[in-house]
């Protein structure tokens, strides 16, 4: 047996138990015969299950899932705690082998460039079998070697050129975590319910979604697969849920027939977010029927402009069409996601999406439900089409504070993303391997938000290149280093241009259903 080997998600424990990257890793490890310790993050402590404890340093490498760029600050704390060197530099035979993998490493791995050893750009079904077999090696330096010799992984200091992302190519024949672990004391986010991938990626290719855009091509699971895969699950995990993990759960063609048949065995459902187009009233009536008692629909904006530049044609009339049949279905709860901050976005856009979440919350109401909103700044990603796009924070706050405003008035709860966090996260997401050493020194002084751009200057890093508005003719430093099949940077270039020629012109000519903005 190989190992041990441990799996660190830098978050609580409940968090990680509601994560599938997290299932994966443990189970895909385990399958293989290697001795899995796991390790979470609760209140700056690394905390260990009693059953797997061991010494961190022991291990022959450290997986850690980042699905996000803030999650950063949480890992060096847990390399810190562990007694492990925070820098790749300084650490010898006697260490573990750092490999990062997720989201956010995946677009762009350079600020962890100096931090972890190793990052996986991509999926794990792909490269597991090159990850066991390179950590089975003898020595750190072979191991290291062997690992940049796997497809999809990135090796500071051994791999040449710019690594292609993997990803599996068939849902239905990939490997899947049946089992997935409970911790004694421990409720997931979700309740206690079996985690069912229907589908990963997304074909919309809405312009600022990161997930939308490193996770192509989408690609469905059968419903034969997924039958069989629920059946399974909650026998073995012994639960009465099952919790749909998708991007875009209704655009798989299966997902009528998984989500009726999960009903019929008598199964709560949850569902996650909602393209509001996708959710008819029978659709409603089955999600209700499975006891879901509040639906997510994220339609972005009300503007149709926006809507249109961001590719996501939704508008208030489909958010509209949709929580009336989320009401007639017998859903009375709604959850809004809205978005501001869109370079381009004038006062009247502003005053659409408040219009739409004041009428969205007015229908309910009335309807004897509660609304809730939750509203985000745009955070220009990597490998999006967005990404030249800059970050202002005096605009960004003036607009989330105006939605609030206008939407608590209303008796809509409203919650917004701190901007101070957004920076934060819009900052280290577009830095480069510069940023390794104002991340470390920042999480060893707390971490908070606005202590980022001081503790960077104190390395020669001005965190306001990072924020300013990029020219498109130029290339992020993350394409060097990574190379997406699906994202090529001629197209992200093609799909911004069309993001500024839309905001610019204030094009109406749109194809979303009853949308036209007011006055154009």
């Amino acid at each position: 047996m190989l190992g041990p080997v441990g799996v660190a998600y830098p978050s609580n424990r409940s968090v990680a138990l509601s994560s599938l990257a997290y299932h994966m890793l443990v189970g895909m490890l385990e399958e293989r015969g290697v001795g899995v310790r796991r390790y979470f993050l609760e209140d700056g402590e690394v905390v260990e299950p009693k059953r797997y404890r061991g010494s961190p340093r022991s291990n022959i490498a450290l997986l850690v899932s980042l699905p996000y760029e803030l999650m950063y600050v949480d890992m060096v704390r847990m390399l810190d705690s562990m007694g492990i060197p925070a820098f790749r530099e300084a650490r010898g035979e006697e260490h573990p082998i750092i490999i990062a993998g997720g989201p956010a490493v995946t677009a762009n791995p350079l600020p962890v460039h100096d931090i972890v050893d190793a990052v996986l750009v991509g999926e794990l079904e792909p490269a597991i079998d090159g990850i066991v077999d390179a950590l089975s090696r003898d020595g750190r330096s072979s191991r290291l070697k062997a690992l940049s010799e796997v497809e999809g992984l990135l090796v500071p200091g051994y791999s040449s050129g710019p690594v292609e992302r993997v990803y599996a190519r068939d849902l239905d024949t990939a490997w899947y975590p049946i089992r997935q672990e409970l911790l004694e004391g421990v409720e997931p986010v979700w309740g206690k319910a079996f985690l069912l991938e229907t589908t990963r990626g997304c074909a919309r290719g809405c312009r600022f979604c990161m997930e939308g855009y490193i996770l192509r091509p989408k690609r469905d699971r059968s419903f034969q697969t997924l039958k069989r895969l629920l059946e399974e699950g909650v026998e073995v995990n012994k639960v009465s849920k099952v919790s749909f993990y998708s991007l875009i759960f209704f655009d798989n063609p299966a997902s009528d027939m998984i989500l009726e048949y999960a009903v019929t065995m008598g199964l709560e459902v949850s569902v996650p977010s909602i393209r509001a187009e996708t959710l008819t009233l029978e659709r409603a009536k089955l999600i209700a029927e499975g006891g879901q008692r509040t639906i997510t629909i994220a339609p972005e904006t009300g503007s149709c402009i926006i809507a249109k530049a961001i590719l996501k044609p939704i508008g208030p009339k489909l958010t509209l069409e949709a929580v009336e049949n989320a009401l007639e279905g017998g859903i009375k709860n709604i959850k809004l996601y809205l978005m501001t901050g869109f370079p381009g976005e004038t006062e009247e856009d502003l005053e659409e999406t408040i219009k739409m979440a004041v009428e969205v919350g007015e229908t309910v109401r009335r309807r004897g439900g509660i609304v809730k909103a939750t509203v985000n700044p745009l955070m220009p990603k990597p490998q999006t089409p967005l990404q030249w796009l800059g970050f202002n924070i005096e605009e960004v706050e003036q607009k989330l504070g105006r939605i609030k405003k206008e939407l608590s008035k209303a008796g809509i709860e409203t919650s917004i993303f701190n901007p101070d966090w957004a920076v934060a996260e819009v900052a280290i997401g577009r830095s480069g391997a510069e940023m390794g050493k104002a991340i470390v020194e920042w999480a060893r002084k707390g971490g908070g938000p606005r202590t980022l751009a001081r503790i960077a200057g104190n390395h020669g890093i001005d965190i306001e290149q990072y924020l300013k508005p990029w020219d498109p003719n130029n290339t992020p430093p993350w394409h060097d280093i990574v190379k997406n099949p699906y994202g090529d940077i001629k197209t992200l270039r093609r799909e911004f241009k069309t993001y500024i020629d839309i905001v610019s012109s204030r094009d109406a000519k749109l194809r979303i259903p009853g949308c036209r903005n007011r006055g154009i």
